[in-house]
């Protein structure tokens, strides 16, 4: 469906708890994984 990518990136914010901060939705283009280098 449509909602596929939203519904999984829900679900990791879930899995990540805290750190779901980690992953940022970036306007017009998707999302983005700020992780350690």
């Amino acid at each position: 469906s449509d909602r596929t990518v939203d519904v999984n990136i829900k679900r990791l914010r879930e899995k990540l708890g805290t750190e779901k901060r980690r992953l940022e939705t970036v306007r017009g283009v998707g999302y983005r994984f700020r992780g350690d280098a």
